[in-house]
């Protein structure tokens, strides 16, 4: 009983301070440690979600004008110049001609003298009805003194009559597209494709991206060349929710390709990156319209970042698609891989000659019915004076 009657009456044990205060400090260290990692994790999420640096400087361009529908545009070269006249048959002198024989003639032809000044008189006062005599035979528009737009002028007669302007590669034009997709369910969003040129320096950039879910972006830089475009450099970069990737860089050397991988591949005349080709496509049908017909076919080496392969795009038919300025008439020209794979990709390109053969339509496909459709969705823009000559610099050659 006394037991139990002492420990009844004993005083309750109370922890000590310094207890207390180590478990108090030892909460402090737990959430400090906890909000570290968070805000380190917060912190990487957001350096991935930055945009990662490229090297390619782009170049600006304030777009100010629409591109009306109008007749296709005609390049220079593909106009026939006039044949070069026939040459007046060489007529050889007589065998027993002598040398005093032609001393005698010098003073006849003298004398004749006064006689041509008196028909070079006449035909001045009246330039028409002498033409025929006075007029030197025409220089064949294939020589390299000829300029471009001479070419033109000396289309012969029985031609039949150019439609459009004669093509001259344009300052800055931009395609907008809604863009429609499937990857694990169905998305929508926006893309472009941007044309800009200083001189003879080139820049076609693709955009695309879709509201919270991700965005890419494709750059083809080079020069303007006379069969075309000549690649210099490739960037892309894909941006996925809160995940940026690496960039892909292609570099086109003088006899190789550096793609994004390392490897290298043996550069090939007309070789084109994944946005240039849109482009060249357009710069081939002007120069060369009897490849718009169906069933034709134009070859062109392509490189990829990680492959090159030869592609071969076939012209499927004309359609008419429905767009925002109407019904236009298109050329459906289809890429085919030379060499099918299992993860073989197929696209689909709509070109209008009536915009300037701009591409308004881009579908591309991979397996398990993962899909991109680009529709343009409104005119495409131009800027001020967006085919200068060369001697005459664009309206617009100050903006930004």
């Amino acid at each position: 009983m006394s037991l139990v009657s002492e420990s009844a009456n004993a005083a309750p044990v109370r922890s000590s301070p310094r207890r207390h205060w180590g478990l108090l400090g030892g909460m402090v260290v737990l959430v400090v440690l906890m909000h570290a990692v968070v805000t380190y994790k917060v912190a990487q999420e957001m350096q991935d979600a930055a945009p990662a640096q490229l090297s390619i400087k782009r170049m600006e361009a304030t777009y100010v004008s629409e591109v009306k529908l109008s007749a296709p545009p005609v390049a220079a070269a593909v106009i026939k110049p006039l044949a070069p006249p026939s040459p007046a048959p060489i007529t050889k002198p007589a065998k027993k001609a002598r040398k005093a024989d032609k001393v005698a003639s010098e003073p006849q032809d003298k004398a004749s003298e006064p006689e041509a000044a008196k028909q070079a008189e006449k035909a001045a006062s009246d330039p028409d009805a002498s033409v025929a005599q006075t007029k030197p035979p025409a220089e064949p528009a294939s020589s390299a003194s000829a300029p471009a737009s001479a070419m033109a002028a000396q289309e012969p007669a029985s031609a039949p009559a150019k439609q459009g302007p004669v093509f001259v590669w344009p300052k800055a034009t931009r395609v907008s597209y809604t863009l429609e997709g499937n990857y694990r369910g169905p998305f929508y969003g926006t893309a472009s494709v941007t044309w800009v040129r200083q001189d003879s320096h080139y820049q076609v950039t693709l955009e695309a991206g879709v509201p919270i879910w991700g965005s890419m972006i494709m750059t083809s830089d080079g020069e303007i060349q006379p069969q075309g475009l000549s690649p210099r450099r490739y960037e892309s970069l894909n941006r996925l929710l809160f995940k940026t990737g690496k960039p892909n860089i292609m570099q086109f050397e003088e006899n190789e390709v550096v793609l994004a991988n390392g490897e290298r591949v043996k550069r090939l005349p007309d070789m084109q990156d994944p946005v240039s080709q849109l482009i060249q496509l357009a710069y081939k049908f002007i120069t060369n319209p009897d490849l718009l017909k169906p069933g034709n076919t134009v070859e062109m080496p392509m490189v990829w970042t990680k492959r090159f392969e030869m592609i071969a795009f076939d012209v499927i038919n004309e359609e008419v698609l429905k767009t925002p300025l109407g019904d236009i008439p298109t050329v459906h020209v289809k890429p085919r891989r030379m060499v099918q794979d299992k993860d073989n990709l197929s696209g689909e390109i709509w070109f209008a000659p009536s915009l300037q053969y701009l591409p308004i339509r881009i579908y591309t496909q991979w397996p398990d019915n993962v899909f991109l459709d680009m529709r343009m969705d409104r005119a495409p823009q131009q800027t001020a004076g967006d085919a200068p000559s060369p001697d005459k610099p664009s309206p617009d050659a100050s903006a930004p």
